[in-house]
């Protein structure tokens, strides 16, 4: 393992006012626990330590008493602040708890002290204590499984111990996207969401956009959320502005006078300019479901005009190989992947008989020029193959002032001599009164505020639902549960999991439906489609508060 340390000890002098202090707020203060990477902070406590890349921490793991540490009275159920596993070699639990005496007022001088109460090699235990005699910290490190020695999990559990500090300040160094990189393996965008908002982070220009790019992805998994669809009106305001007005041009005059194309039209008529292509190309801006939509919308089609492979950038390579086999996503296939409407369009995919090939590569040095590599190995192995290239935002570009700034699409161009069909349903936002809508992308070309080069662009203004994929009714259901009694007018997570994917994967499977739902006499009001389904219901620290089979027929 690799840890920065923050070692030695310190003295000096602190006046304690009066300071009252409870296990009980303990454990209520566990919710202000941040962690950046290896760095931990909690910012009402204001402790903090650094510990191992390859531990996972976990929300609401309440102590269960080992019996070898029964002498110890110092440790307090109440009074665990941490808790996490190691995911690689030595395996182990880690359990930090914290404590702060109650004070009257005096002046004291104080130094910190490392000791180490135990080394149980029978039973794999180790535990260290570090103390200024006003608060302390004890490290408690469990096996998992039996180890001939304890030498690795002293030496780790030493380091942390030693790297923890008492009244420390620190949100300098914690970033919106190393919080979210911390919490964003579990599938409660209600606690991520918690994390983003409640972060201990200067407001900037910067900190806040990536805040909100962060919060929108996260929010967009349940895009009924009134949060969600303010974040996004604020966000299109000005450029809807400006399209309403560009859209008063002459040559946009059917749309005004309302001579519209239906859905099905629009659908049908990229599947025909696609037929005599070998591969097209449309984009999505990560944080609109709607756009999945018209994806999933176009694979029948496609796969009739001959279209036998579905590229996916949002699948991260080499991490799902199993996709094709499993025929459904899972929470290791990307980030992406676990929003609903994305989670159906990959098994739409898969059961029209599509082959999904992930190509991207965020960790290469040309990552445009690596995709466009990527996707030519698929023609290098199949001549005949005919590509749904489903991409990120600018990727689809298929020309550029200069080298620095080629994208994806003219890489892949001037690699195979194909000459892709780029659409992109990212550029134009409208107040018009139309689902899709497609245009040929030289009605733009004379405004340079507009990115013309691409094919064709479409307005999409599709509402998500499922009522867009299938054709049958939704059915409005009244979930209650006396343990939801104490949440009451209080928002909770609800997660709609396909029956057989959650029997199988549990946690790892992708919900087909994520709502944010205020508790009211005792229950939730929610809409779902028909099927067999797994609900779960989480509250903001990620503790389940029901879990229940649910047929809709």
């Amino acid at each position: 393992m690799i840890q920065k340390q923050i070692v030695g000890s310190k003295l000096f002098y602190i006046i304690l006012c009066g300071l009252i202090f409870s296990c009980n707020s303990i454990k209520k203060n566990k919710k202000y626990n941040y962690f950046n990477g290896q760095a931990y902070y909690n910012n009402k406590l204001n402790i903090s330590g650094i510990f191992f890349g390859d531990i996972d921490f976990y929300e609401n793991v309440e102590y269960e008493p080992i019996k070898e540490l029964d002498s110890f009275r110092q440790i307090k159920k109440k009074e665990l602040i941490v808790y996490g596993k190691s995911n690689e070699i030595p395996l182990y639990e880690i359990f930090v708890f914290y404590h702060k005496k109650k004070m009257t007022n005096t002046k004291i001088k104080l130094q910190e002290t490392v000791t180490m109460l135990l080394n149980d090699a029978k039973n794999n235990l180790v535990l260290f204590e570090k103390t200024n005699k006003v608060q302390s910290f004890y490290v408690l490190i469990k096996s998992i499984g039996k180890h001939k020695s304890n030498t690795s999990i002293l030496s780790d559990a030493k380091s942390i111990v030693s790297s923890m500090k008492f009244d420390s300040v620190v949100q300098e160094e914690i970033s919106y996207m190393d919080i979210f990189n911390s919490v964003k393996s579990k599938n409660n965008i209600l606690l991520i969401k918690n994390k983003l908002e409640t972060a201990p982070i200067v407001k900037d220009e910067k900190n806040e956009w990536i805040k909100f790019q962060l919060l929108t992805t996260v929010l967009s998994f349940d895009s009924e959320y009134q949060q969600y669809n303010e974040l996004m009106s604020r966000f299109e305001s000005k450029r809807k502005t400006f399209f309403n007005t560009f859209f008063k041009k002459e040559q946009f005059k059917d749309v005004l006078t309302g001579k519209r194309t239906t859905n099905d039209a629009v659908v049908e008529k990229i599947a025909e300019i696609a037929s005599n292509r070998k591969v097209v190309m449309l984009n999505e801006m990560h944080w609109k479901p709607e756009h999945r939509i018209l994806a999933y919308k176009l694979l029948k089609p496609l796969r009739e005009k001959g279209y036998s492979y579905l590229a996916i950038e949002a699948i991260d390579k080499g991490k799902d190989t199993l996709i094709n086999k499993r025929k459904f996503p899972i929470s290791t296939s990307g980030y992406y992947t676990r929003e609903p409407f994305f989670g159906s369009l990959i098994r739409e995919a898969c059961s029209q008989g599509f082959k999904i090939v992930s190509y991207d590569d965020i960790e290469s040095d040309n990552r445009e020029k690596t995709q466009a590599f990527n996707l030519k190995k698929i023609f290098d192995n199949d001549s005949t193959a005919k590509v749904f290239v489903y991409a990120g935002i600018d990727h689809i570009l298929e020309s550029s002032e200069n080298n620095s700034d080629k994208r994806m699409a003219q890489y892949f161009n001037e690699l195979t001599n194909e000459n892709p069909l780029t659409i992109d349903q990212v550029e134009i936002v409208s107040d018009n009164d139309v689902e899709l809508e497609l245009f040929n992308s030289k009605l733009f070309s004379d405004d340079e505020k507009i990115n013309s080069n691409v094919d064709y662009f479409v307005i999409n203004n599709v509402k998500p639902s499922y009522l867009q994929l299938q054709d049958f009714k939704l059915k409005t259901l009244f979930i209650e549960d006396v343990a939801l009694k104490e949440y009451e007018n209080t928002e909770v997570l609800v997660l709609l999991y396909n029956i057989k994917e959650y029997a199988k994967y549990n946690a790892r499977a992708i919900p087909l439906q994520y709502r944010i739902k205020k508790i009211a006499n005792q229950g939730i009001t929610i809409e779902v489609p028909k099927g067999d389904f797994y609900m779960v219901i989480k509250d903001v620290y990620d503790k389940s508060l029901f879990s229940r089979e649910l047929s809709n027929h």
